[in-house]
């Protein structure tokens, strides 16, 4: 009778180890958090205009501004990046671009090897007053990647104003999305 209690007692016990020690590994796994996927650095991105998807209406053409991975793992992109078009030498022409609110800014994941992309809009100069605009070519385009201090740069031959009086303003860009960028 009292190996029968205790083969009970002993199958009682192991099965309530077992069945604790499951419980305990399970919610220790469930609240292991994933690791975090980083923000890119200005160094792990590719940036460039797709000059063949632009598109135009009213003056204004619209070009995918698309920011490719080229690290070795996946990374993070939200929000507005900071673009100007600038002279062969890195001077700044004119004011740098507006910010279009068309999207919602969402963190946008791009894996190694992925793209995202912005819209960037370039209006036509020649819609200015060439007095006020002070026009002049651009040979480049100077990005900042959201929350980034250190620019990428794209060759982008386009014409420019100088001034950088509200009037004159002629880019516009749109928060990152994912995905390579087509025509508007």
């Amino acid at each position: 009778m009292f190996k029968s209690i205790r083969r009970t007692l002993v199958a009682t016990a192991t099965a309530l180890t077992l069945g604790l020690g499951g419980a305990v590994w399970a919610t220790s796994a469930a609240s292991a958090a994933p690791a975090a996927v980083p923000t890119c650095s200005t160094a792990s991105l590719a940036v460039w205009v797709d000059v063949s998807q632009g598109s135009g209406a009213a003056g204004t053409i619209f070009y995918p501004l698309d920011f490719t991975n080229t690290g070795s793992r996946a990374c993070t992109l939200r929000g507005y990046p900071g673009v100007s078009a600038t002279t062969a030498n890195g001077k700044q022409l004119g004011r740098a671009a507006a910010r279009v609110p068309q999207d919602t800014a969402a963190t946008v994941t791009i894996p190694a090897g992925g793209s995202a992309h912005a819209v960037l809009s370039w209006v036509e100069v020649g819609n200015f007053t060439a007095s006020g605009c002070q026009p002049a070519t651009a040979s480049l385009i100077k990005v900042f990647p959201p929350g980034r201090t250190s620019a990428a740069f794209g060759f982008f031959s386009l014409q420019a104003c100088q001034s950088t009086k509200p009037l004159y303003q002629y880019l516009y860009v749109t928060a990152i999305q994912p995905g390579v960028g087509h025509a508007v």
